[in-house]
């Protein structure tokens, strides 16, 4: 797990933000990453949506997802990782059936920012 938020938080696409937290959405498709989407959130809560080029963070996402695997089961469709960079805290939460879970559109981009916003001060 380590290894992944340190990928996503040297990529140039975080690295370029002024953040304090960030949610990014892993999507994989068959063995490998199609996709890696989220938001940064600044000190005052603004947000910026954030996108990482999955070839960027391959190695680390697939290793950590074939790690949780269990067995003979299908691994997780879709990753959330959340970040606060003045705490180091983390969360990392897993969806293995609803493909559609977290996913953005014109109509519920507000509820997702929402959704996605990490509550990890303190």
């Amino acid at each position: 797990m380590g290894n992944l938020v340190e990928a996503i938080i040297q990529s140039e696409e975080i690295e370029q933000q002024d953040w304090e937290e960030f949610s990014l959405v892993l999507v994989f498709e068959d063995d490998d990453i199609n996709q890696a989407y989220g938001y940064s959130y600044d000190r005052s809560g603004e947000w910026e949506a954030i996108a990482v080029r999955p070839r960027l963070i391959r190695s680390e996402a697939c290793d950590y997802r074939e790690w949780l695997r269990q067995d003979d089961k299908k691994g997780v469709l879709k990753m959330l990782l959340q970040f606060n960079k003045a705490n180091g805290k983390f969360n990392v939460d897993f969806e293995y059936e609803n493909s559609v879970r977290w996913q953005v559109t014109p109509w519920n981009i507000d509820t997702i920012v929402d959704e996605l916003r990490p509550k990890l001060g303190g």
